[in-house]
């Protein structure tokens, strides 16, 4: 039995050693919250808990293995708890239970960008003028039906909160979000929202959740200040039989309401789950205790919150104040930003251990510009995540159709890869495919060679004796001469296809391959670009800096207005999440922190001046910041 009081402080012991029961552990930022879940599954594991009943809810996969890969370093047994996100997690139920609510085991999961394709379908079947279909982009109608599921809330109710200019159309969106309901029932679809919709509503059966409750005895669940009301619910139901829940999280952090994340998830959990023990982690590995007292100056003035203190335990380290930097505008704040970046290179800070943050990206623009100038290459966070890429998801697609002779966006996306075939004449073809008449359209046609090879293609992938490796490979080739006509950079793309063509070979069945990659994609996407930025300081929106940390950070652009941004200045709710926005920027650095404002206005055309941000001004913030003008130096 390993010592856990020689590895844990007290607080993380306490919370490491609480077994049975309700538990909410209050993460302060840097406080070693994996620590803490690492050790508390290797105490559980040790204490004589089957590892297959215990059961470890994350937001990404990595997360959930690396701390299950550390608790299995101390303990191998600890390689046998179960581990993933709150989606793979209902894909897994749903395959076992799905039947009780008439799906077959075909189903086909649409990643994010399918189901926008899908609501577009919907939306262009019902009648509207053409001005107003391109007006409603079918992204937008996507998020403003997913708002509704997640939130819990109805259309009129996200519209008139998130989008109010589009209220006149509550009723057309309405009737979108109706057919794309029955289209996916049609053609066995789920999108994201569908699997935890369904999976909440299996847990509801009662004999199908004692069912499940009898196999994962002891829940944890991370980041729960991230979860959605579906998630939150979710989360409940699993540990409503015997309440043996351990959630972990910073209420200080949540920051994704925008997404549907719901702060009240946290704060409520206690009233959830009676006799609920609450431990706060709140020494903190990360910062300096002056970048800490300026952080917690910010939490003390958050309105529903927990009560906390994050005390810095680099005793060693006195670290200097954060500094609070003013600037005419935003071409004097970057030249200043970059030649501070170059001075901490000089003092031992290399480059790819400085951050810029900021709440919206064109705040950077300046900044990147000064930086191309001096020909300093940057990394820029956030884009096109890389399984939503073009040509992985044209591979894909065959992929699919493979997995799922209905999968209509699917046809469509690979029978427009062919020269000539454009969306009029691929729903032609598909109509005739569906009564088996592909075979016309070989001959006499200019696209009758493309559609031959595709018609092999389909053909060979349907052995179901072949491997999934062999079936990756046989699309590769096939699709390797429409790449290099669809793409002026196929010569890089091409070397993305490699990798995941060594992916698909780990793969047994081809539907767990699909659904990984529409659930979160496979193990090594990070290491397809995680050579590409040494050496590179990090420019980046708060959002997509939450969990991660630097030596340096620049957190620039505290103007009202934009920071917190705009559309949250009349929303209480909307303004306390900007302030949780804040905090996550302040508690990203570890010993240097430096905090900007420019006084003009770029974005009018009008010689107007900017406010300082509300969350400096008139804040007892002001008094942790050492104040700085560029003529003082």
């Amino acid at each position: 039995m390993i010592d856990l009081k020689k590895h844990l402080n007290p607080s993380q012991f306490l919370a490491a050693t609480t077994i049975d029961g309700p538990v909410l552990v209050i993460a302060g930022a840097g406080s070693g919250k994996t620590r803490v879940i690492e050790y508390r599954v290797l105490n559980l594991v040790q204490s004589g808990v089957d590892p297959a009943s215990i059961l470890l809810l994350t937001f990404t996969r990595n997360a959930s293995r690396v701390m299950l890969s550390r608790a299995a370093i101390h303990d191998p047994r600890c390689s046998v708890v179960e581990g993933g996100t709150f989606h793979s997690f209902a894909y897994k139920v749903l395959k076992r239970y799905g039947k009780a609510l008439g799906f077959t085991d075909t189903f086909s999961i649409l990643d994010e960008s399918d189901a926008i394709d899908a609501v577009g379908k919907c939306s262009g079947d019902i009648n509207i003028s053409e001005h107003d279909k391109k007006f409603l982009k079918k992204n937008t109608i996507r998020n403003i039906i997913s708002m509704s599921i997640n939130k819990h809330a109805s259309v009129e109710e996200i519209i008139g909160k998130e989008y109010p200019h589009l209220a006149e159309y509550n009723e057309y969106i309405k009737n979108v979000k109706s057919k794309y309901v029955k289209y996916k029932i049609e053609k066995n679809y789920m999108d994201y929202d569908d699997m935890l919709v369904y999976l909440k509503k299996l847990l509801e059966d009662d004999a199908i959740r004692k069912d499940v409750a009898s196999k994962y005895k002891y829940i944890m669940v991370d980041e729960y200040q991230d979860t959605n009301k579906l998630q939150g619910d979710i989360s409940y139901l699993l540990a409503k039989d015997h309440a043996n829940i351990m959630i972990v999280g910073d209420d200080a952090q949540s920051i994704y309401g925008f997404r549907g994340a719901d702060h009240k998830n946290i704060m409520e959990f206690p009233k959830r789950f009676s006799g609920c023990a609450i431990i706060k982690l709140e020494e903190n590995y990360r910062s300096t205790q002056p970048i800490l007292d300026a952080a917690n100056s910010v939490l003390s003035e958050m309105s529903s919150k927990y009560a906390k203190k994050l005390v810095s335990n680099m005793k060693h380290n006195k670290g200097a104040m954060p500094q609070m930097w003013f600037f005419n505008d935003a071409y004097e704040e970057s030249m200043w930003i970059v030649k501070k970046m170059d001075e901490l290179k000089d003092k031992g800070v290399p480059l790819e251990k400085q951050c810029v943050l900021f709440r919206s990206s064109y705040i950077s623009i300046a900044l990147q510009a000064e930086l191309n100038k001096k020909g300093i290459s940057y990394q820029l966070m956030g884009g096109m995540r890389f399984y939503e890429s073009a040509h992985v998801k044209d591979v894909m697609a065959h992929l699919k159709i493979a997995a799922n002779l209905k999968d209509e966006l699917s046809w469509h996306r690979a029978l427009e890869l062919i020269e000539g075939i454009g969306p009029r004449t691929s729903e032609k073809i598909l109509k005739d495919i569906a009564s088996g008449g592909i075979s016309k359209y070989e001959k006499g046609f200019k696209y009758s060679n493309g559609i031959q090879r595709f018609r092999l293609l389909t053909e060979s992938l349907s052995d179901e004796k072949m491997k999934v490796g062999d079936k990756f490979e046989a699309v590769f080739d096939y699709y390797n001469p429409l790449m290099k006509t669809k793409f002026d950079d196929w010569n890089t793309r091409i070397n993305d296809l490699e990798i995941l063509k060594k992916i698909a070979y780990r793969y047994d069945s081809l539907q767990d391959l699909l659904s990984d990659f529409a659930i979160e994609l496979p193990d090594s996407h990070e290491s397809i670009h995680h050579t590409e930025h040494k050496k590179q300081p990090t420019l980046s929106t708060i959002h997509s800096a939450k969990g991660m940390e630097w030596e340096a950070v620049f957190l620039i652009g505290l103007i009202d207005g934009v920071f917190p941004v705009s559309f949250s200045l009349g929303d209480e709710e909307g303004i306390e999440e900007e302030r949780r926005l804040f905090y996550v920027g302040l508690t990203r650095a570890k010993n240097h922190l430096f905090i900007t404002f420019h006084h003009e206005n770029n974005r009018s055309s009008m010689n107007q001046f900017n406010k300082v941000s509300r969350f400096i001004d008139n804040s007892s913030i002001m008094s942790n910041l050492e104040q700085k003008l560029l003529r003082d130096i």
